[in-house]
């Protein structure tokens, strides 16, 4: 991977590996990579951040920046890197990619992925006064403007055409498809953007749009234009019934998804007769809009089966079935509108029955029932979705499993792992945890600093969890949170119903 890798962006990565061994960290995290950044004053990410902003000698100090690291690592094993450095890494590779995937990464590209991928980085230089917009769209225009196409040098012989009738077909194709992505991805960022409100898949589209204007640049304009015909387009006077009707938004988006790839296929295709290199960057496009598909779609999808859901109720550790059934049967009663079936050290063949049990009141009571951890049995017993933790079976595999039709949530302790499981398809996700809980011990909590983190990175559906009670529950929808997820509040409760009725009718207030 380093090997496309500018010397300063292999430099600024020792660096960070060695600061996060002197602060005694056993993983790098993005705030060690920051400091490289900062630390080296020559480097063109530091200074973009001081051209935006930021103080670069009070940076160093609020990093704890004095002298330069140790680079005396002989014998010692390579630190591993965080979820959350992982991320900017991958954001960084992308930036640098965009356009060219010839173009190694550079610091400019790590400090792209760091301002996409790491809120508390972004928490750090916003309040440093960094002026974090702007030096992002800067950041768009550094990329745009040192990977745009070459333009071809006096000794490279353009392709003959073969004259000038075939030079303006290849016009006219190039134009109509030119025209078709462009339009297909603003449908599709206009749903995003408008009815998801989603900040994560709006930026996302945005910057393929970007992509496919500068690919663009890659042609003639005005060979396109002077071919342009649209009164002598047999095409604009042919429709089909299908094209007439749409019959909701998912149809919409999906129809224009295809048309989007569609166009980049042809454009891909006719531009090898000009530049393969130029049309292996639409073909890059075009993997990124089938990814784009697959994201916005789950979401469009998750938001309408989970749009008025609130209450999520956890269920396990219970003696026998008669004690089960009783608990989530009041639950139930009580307003939850998920029951997820919880159970550790069951035999499969017992674990199974009390998932059917429970299956059956949650189809009477036209709630939702989450099986736990094992996609296998989810799909035998007709749950309506598996949830996953950090260390079960990927989204990919858990897909493979139950099919294609049902949830898969998975749980997420900090914004890398929040972006991660978007990325890979997951229906909701689990935000926490946010206090300690009476029925799970966690390492560490997340706290109300990662709910709000979540609030503000996506409105993917997402509950938080970890020992919410009524008593903390205003403290949580503060932070930002309009859904939750709770076990002991209900389960433990003296009257079951009466916590669950308690709960809901206070989600319910909030989201009026």
């Amino acid at each position: 991977m380093y090997e496309t890798f500018t010397a300063g962006a292999l430099r600024a990565l020792d660096w960070a590996r060695a600061r996060a061994r002197e602060r005694g960290s056993d993983q790098v995290e993005p705030t060690d990579l920051l400091a490289a950044l900062t630390d080296e004053p020559e480097s063109r990410a530091s200074v973009l951040l001081t051209e935006f902003g930021l103080e670069a000698d009070r940076l160093r100090r609020v990093l704890g920046l004095t002298d330069a690291p140790s680079f005396n690592e002989d014998g010692l094993e390579p630190l591993p890197k965080s979820a959350e450095l992982r991320l900017v890494l991958s954001d960084a590779t992308i930036a640098a990619r965009a356009i060219d995937r010839s173009v190694p990464v550079g610091t400019e590209h790590l400090l792209a992925g760091l301002i996409a991928s790491s809120s508390p980085v972004i928490e750090l230089l916003d309040r440093e006064g960094l002026r974090r917009l702007e030096l992002a769209n800067q950041l768009d225009e550094v990329v745009v403007a040192e990977t745009s196409p070459i333009p071809l040098a006096a000794e490279i012989t353009p392709l003959d055409l073969g004259g000038p009738s075939e030079e303006v077909d290849l016009g006219r194709i190039l134009d109509a498809s030119a025209n078709r992505a462009r339009e297909g991805l603003r449908v599709a960022e206009d749903y995003v953007r408008f009815a998801l409100d989603d900040p994560g898949l709006t930026r996302r589209l945005k910057e393929v749009r970007h992509r496919l204007a500068s690919a663009l640049l890659g042609f003639d304009p005005d060979l396109l234009i002077d071919a342009r015909d649209t009164p002598g387009d047999v095409g604009t006077h042919i429709m089909t019934p299908s094209e007439t009707v749409r019959e909701n938004p998912r149809a919409v988006l999906s129809a224009n998804f295809k048309r989007t790839a569609e166009a980049l296929r042809s454009l891909e295709e006719y531009a090898k007769l000009i530049d393969v290199w130029l049309a292996g960057r639409f073909e890059v496009l075009r993997y990124d809009v089938y990814t784009l598909e697959k994201l916005t779609l789950t979401a469009a999808t998750s938001r309408r089966v989970l749009n008025e859901t609130r209450l999520y109720v956890l269920v396990g550790g219970l003696p026998t079935l008669g004690d089960l059934t009783w608990i989530v049967g009041e639950a139930l009663a009580g307003g939850a509108q998920v029951i997820q079936l919880r159970e550790k050290g069951l035999p499969d063949r017992e674990l199974l029955r009390r998932a059917r049990e429970v299956r059956i009141l949650t189809t009477q009571a036209k709630a939702r029932f989450v099986m736990n951890d094992r996609p296998d049995l989810a799909r035998l017993a007709g749950a309506d979705a598996v949830h996953l933790g950090q260390d079960d079976v990927s989204v990919r595999d858990a897909r493979r499993i139950i099919g294609g039709h049902a949830l898969i949530g998975v749980s997420t302790h900090n914004h890398g792992q929040l972006e991660r499981a978007i990325l890979d398809g997951a229906g909701y996700l689990g935000v926490g945890p946010v206090f300690p809980s009476e029925t799970k011990d966690f390492d560490a909590l997340a706290g109300l600093a990662f709910v709000r983190q979540a609030a503000e990175a996506t409105t993917a559906p997402w509950f938080a969890i970890g020992g919410i009670n009524e008593a903390n529950l205003d403290d949580v929808l503060e932070a930002g949170a309009s859904r939750i997820a709770v076990s002991s509040a209900v389960v433990h409760a003296d009257r079951p119903r009466q916590a669950a009725a308690a709960l809901r009718d206070r989600l319910d207030q909030n989201s009026e």
